[in-house]
């Protein structure tokens, strides 16, 4: 499996905070069936700053390097989660090449938990104008598009895709967010699963897991070419294999969306 968000790099930002950690990390993944790992430090968030793009590259090669010489079969690869912000297109056209996966075209974009900025549509067509194909991350944790998915809808059919976390499948994250993700899988806008891990233990990077929760809704094959041949793709900058007509929630009845989430029904 591939595990395309993933915050392992040591010292960057709140995800692991030393090389010791940074390899727990690969070993739990390695154990769970994970082979390749997209490194995806916060940006613009805070976090991290343009400045440090020399530094993590440099983190990104010393770790595989370290994995390599303790025997831990888990490739690192280059990447970011880039939060939304106004000035967006000038980072993308500066920093291009540390801010896309991979070396890609595809890029994370992350929104705050509570708000989507008005104009979003315009600025995805401006990315893709620029060659970007902008990757929503988590958008099940978005209390806005949890509220409105129509939105969610909407920015896909324009041509952006999603990830879902894997702890939103297992309740980590809450039970509205596992029904949002149940809902958002079950209508064709969830192109990747992957594991916003940040440590080892409260926020492994684990994926078995969550695929097989996604299994019940749409069937083995779907579930794992969202973390093998969709990812597959991203990395070698080709287009995705496996998609599906999405379903706009706005045309379906209210009722549909009053449903518990899988890991708290009592015939799961």
């Amino acid at each position: 499996m591939i595990d395309l968000h993933c915050h392992i790099l040591p010292g960057l930002d709140d995800g692991a905070e030393t090389i010791e950690e940074a390899m727990e990390m690969a070993r739990v993944a390695e154990r769970d069936g994970i082979k390749t790992i997209v490194a995806t430090p916060h940006f613009f968030r805070g976090d991290v700053s343009s400045g440090d793009l020399g530094s993590i590259e440099e983190k990104r090669r010393a770790l595989n390097e370290v994995l390599q010489e303790n025997e831990i079969h888990v490739e690192v690869k280059s990447g970011a989660e880039v939060h939304i912000s106004h000035n967006l297109l000038d980072a993308v056209r500066n920093s291009r090449a540390s801010l896309v996966l991979n070396g890609s075209s595809y890029m994370f974009i992350e929104f705050p938990r509570d708000h989507i900025f008005s104009g979003i549509k315009n600025l995805f067509f401006d990315l893709m104008s620029e060659g970007i194909i902008p990757i929503i991350a988590h958008p099940e944790r978005n209390s806005v598009f949890r509220q409105n998915p129509g939105l969610l809808y909407d920015l896909v059919g324009v041509g952006a895709f999603a990830q879902a976390n894997s702890g939103s499948f297992t309740g980590l994250y809450g039970s509205k967010t596992a029904e949002a993700v149940d809902r958002f899988l079950e209508w064709n806008l969830i192109h990747f699963i992957a594991s916003d891990g940040h440590n080892p233990r409260s926020f492994p990077p684990l994926l078995s897991l969550a695929v097989e929760r996604a299994e019940s809704v749409v069937g083995k094959e779907r579930a794992l070419a969202l973390v093998n041949n969709n990812p597959q793709a991203v990395l070698e900058d080709k287009e995705l294999p496996k998609l599906f007509a999405p379903t706009d929630p706005r045309k379906l009845k209210k009722s549909l969306f009053i449903k518990l989430p899988r890991f708290l029904r009592r015939d799961r």
